[in-house]
């Protein structure tokens, strides 16, 4: 009887195996998810962190300019743009460089009218979407 494998053993095996593709094709579906998730969320974190420092904060110098802009910012107070900042910005729109945004779109609208769009013009939705209300200077 040596050299016969019995059917129960080679029955095991399969059902062994199958169990762990079943187990490795989970895992590795999960990890993808959990990977995809995790870019989503590093890129709504940093589309917040500069919308939040475009409508809030000033820039340095207040009154900056595309030669002498070190900090751009377009508020003229808190939560509300100013169009002067905004028409600048508009003309010169890789003063937008120091924030590291890689492909991106950002637009300003007043009520249904564009005012400012800056970054990459495709028909793709974008990965994530961030959108404030603020009041617009005049």
């Amino acid at each position: 009887m040596f050299g016969q494998i019995r059917i129960e053993f080679i029955a095991g095996i399969i059902i062994f195996l199958i169990i762990l593709v079943f187990v490795l094709n989970q895992t590795n579906i999960t990890l993808t998810n959990l990977l995809v998730d995790s870019r989503a969320d590093v890129l709504k974190a940093k589309a917040l962190n500069t919308v939040t420092i475009l409508i809030e904060d000033r820039g340095k110098p207040q009154n900056w300019n595309p030669s002498n802009v070190e900090r751009v910012g377009l508020a003229y107070e808190p939560h509300s743009l100013s169009i002067n900042k905004i028409n600048t910005l508009n003309s010169n729109c890789d003063l937008l460089d120091s924030f590291y945004l890689g492909s991106y779109r950002l637009k300003i609208y007043n009520s249904n009218n564009l005012l400012l769009f800056c970054g990459i013009d495709i028909s793709d939705p974008p990965a994530v979407f961030e959108v404030k209300y603020v009041k617009i200077e005049g």
